[in-house]
């Protein structure tokens, strides 16, 4: 745990890994549902057998969520992005508990089995975005930070082999220098930077230093190397959820979506 963060019982960490194992383990079921119904080798009666626990598993999607955001909302300076991820959270988790619902007792056939599938599926991915914002703000407020060389940092950021978690980007070669930060946060905070400059402006972002303690990604700067950064997919809760997260870990953050220009503040 991160010097300085202490927990509020001695139980704290427990029980938030508790209701982060119940968390994910709720929605791994459910994406399994969601490939199962993709694959050709599974058959309806096996689809329609595991129906109803994914279904029951949905309320234990939206319950455990609150339990530990709840718990990593205690650790931050307020809870605006908390409140807003479950705010995207359940609609999603409910619209699921009743598209399964609606499927129980029911024949999967060809065409009921393709509905199910597009919806499951989708309904699956946007939680796992969910999810991964979850993630980040519990690495925010219980991961520690290390010396790192920026250039260091980029280059050997942990990136998923799933071509949509992450975003390839240019750095510039004044990208220099040891900074003390939280690597898993700082990687991804910059990847979701990424995206937004990339989704704003149709180029390939660019991280290049904009001040001794700032680091900008932007489009004007020329870059010297590519690299590949974590990201997530960008929808409503995430920027507010990535703003979290650089504030728990001491870093800043700006975002100018007229530019479009994402800088971070890094910490003294």
């Amino acid at each position: 745990m991160e010097s300085g963060r202490p927990s509020r019982n001695a139980d704290e960490p427990q029980e938030l890994e508790a209701a982060l194992g119940h968390f994910r383990d709720s929605l791994g079921s459910v994406k399994n549902l969601a490939q199962g119904l993709h694959s050709v080798r599974i058959g309806p009666r096996s689809i329609e057998s595991v129906l109803p626990d994914v279904r029951d598993s949905c309320a234990a999607i939206e319950s455990s969520a609150r339990e530990a955001l709840d718990r990593v909302a205690l650790r931050l300076a307020d809870r605006t992005a908390v409140d807003e991820l479950l705010g995207w959270l359940g609609p999603r988790t409910r619209e699921l508990e009743q598209v399964l619902t609606a499927a129980l007792g029911k024949p999967v056939n060809a065409k009921a089995r393709l509905g199910l599938e597009q919806d499951v599926a989708r309904l699956s991915g946007e939680l796992e975005a969910g999810r991964a914002l979850v993630d980040l703000l519990d690495d925010a407020v219980r991961g520690s930070r290390f010396p790192l060389d920026l250039s260091e940092l980029l280059r050997h950021a942990r990136v998923s082999r799933d071509a949509s978690a992450q975003i390839e980007v240019r750095v510039a070669a004044d990208l220099t220098g040891e900074v003390l930060v939280n690597p898993r946060v700082c990687a991804l905070v910059l990847g979701i930077g990424a995206s937004l400059v990339h989704r704003h402006s149709g180029k390939t972002p660019v991280v290049s230093r904009g001040t001794s303690a700032c680091l900008v990604i932007g489009v004007e700067a020329a870059g010297t190397e590519t690299v590949a950064l974590p990201t997530v997919a960008v929808f409503a809760p995430t920027l507010s959820c990535a703003r979290a997260a650089a504030q728990a870990c001491g870093l800043g953050l700006v975002w100018d979506d007229a530019a479009p220009r994402f800088s971070v503040t890094l910490p003294p």
